[in-house]
């Protein structure tokens, strides 16, 4: 017997955890999704991991292009999470909505975070209803003396 999705959600909301959002480019469109569900798996060689619903077009998008961005949002970036989270959006040639920059490997990401990322894909792994991306860490940027957004509890929060 497994617990019903409403109490599952409601103690995983007293998990206190950093936003990021997943981006990549697939055939000269980019798109991006807000994640929670992010974290470091080795240091050798450098993973990370993240979980995307199987129901996102990102996972296809990954799998074809063979690489993703994660940028760590900042505690003033609650307006791109809430872009990033919002569904129904489709692929644009371009950042339209928020700021951005291409990355050197030509992965998007998002522009005034506090940290990101590119990976290769290492492996995808269906689970339940979502896919665990696992990423090999290429590239690396950090803005140092910024405070991260945090999501706890069915809210965003920041450090005081």
């Amino acid at each position: 017997m497994s617990a019903d999705a409403e109490s599952f959600k409601a103690v995983m909301g007293h998990w206190a955890s950093g936003v990021s959002v997943v981006t990549t480019s697939d055939d000269g469109m980019l798109y991006g999704l807000t994640v929670s569900s992010f974290t470091s798996v080795s240091l050798d060689p450098p993973l990370i991991l993240v979980c995307l619903s199987n129901h996102n077009r990102i996972i296809e998008m990954i799998s074809n292009s063979g690489g993703f961005a994660v940028s760590m949002l900042g505690s003033d970036q609650q307006e791109v999470s809430n872009y990033f989270a919002r569904p129904g959006r489709l692929p644009t040639p371009d950042f339209t909505e928020v700021e951005g920059q291409w990355t050197s490997s030509g992965l998007p990401v998002v522009g005034g975070s506090m940290a990101w990322l590119t990976c290769t894909v290492q492996a995808a792994i269906a689970q339940g209803d979502h896919t665990l991306m696992v990423g090999c860490v290429q590239e690396t940027h950090v803005e140092q003396g910024r405070s991260p957004l945090l999501y706890f509890d069915r809210g965003y929060r920041s450090l005081q």
